[in-house]
């Protein structure tokens, strides 16, 4: 005495309200956002798969041809574009002119470091390195004085 459809039931149609009801709404989204993003996922792998493989038959090509071996390609981003880049220094200059325009003062010398890559921080701190390895150790902080005590003399005998 099986029912064949849900119209036989109408008894149970609260049950797609409930929490984990795959009927519920909100479950439904839950699952489509969840495909969503494993086909998002296995999308950014085959690239990274294709990207990879293209890397590699390139290599094979310049060994092929006798091209010195590239360095490993963990490390290369280090040394694209030397030091803080072209992106950097333009952002820097950007930043000391509009200073100056706000009235800050301009100092030559200080951008002619900056432009050189000769910073010195002696001025700053007000010690440079030589004072700092010459000078002897500063003496150590002196002991705490300890009061004499007095012992009274035992009884308990």
């Amino acid at each position: 005495c099986t029912p064949k459809n849900k119209k036989d039931m109408p008894g149970l149609s609260f049950l797609a309200k409930k929490s984990w009801h795959t009927a519920n709404l909100n479950n439904q989204e839950k699952v489509w956002m969840a495909e969503q993003k494993a086909a998002q996922e296995k999308a950014k792998t085959t690239e990274l798969a294709q990207q990879i493989q293209q890397e590699r038959e390139q290599e094979e090509l310049d060994m092929i041809a006798g091209k010195t071996k590239r360095l490993d390609r963990g490390i290369d981003w280090m040394y694209a574009g030397g030091v803080g880049g072209p992106q950097y220094e333009e952002e820097e200059r950007k930043k000391e002119s509009e200073e100056y325009l706000l009235g800050k003062e301009f100092n030559p010398n200080h951008a002619a470091a900056a432009a050189s890559g000769d910073f010195n921080l002696s001025g700053a701190v007000g010690r440079t390195v030589e004072n700092v390895v010459s000078a002897p150790p500063p003496p150590p902080p002196p002991l705490p004085k300890e009061e004499e005590e007095e012992e009274a003399p035992n009884t308990n005998t």
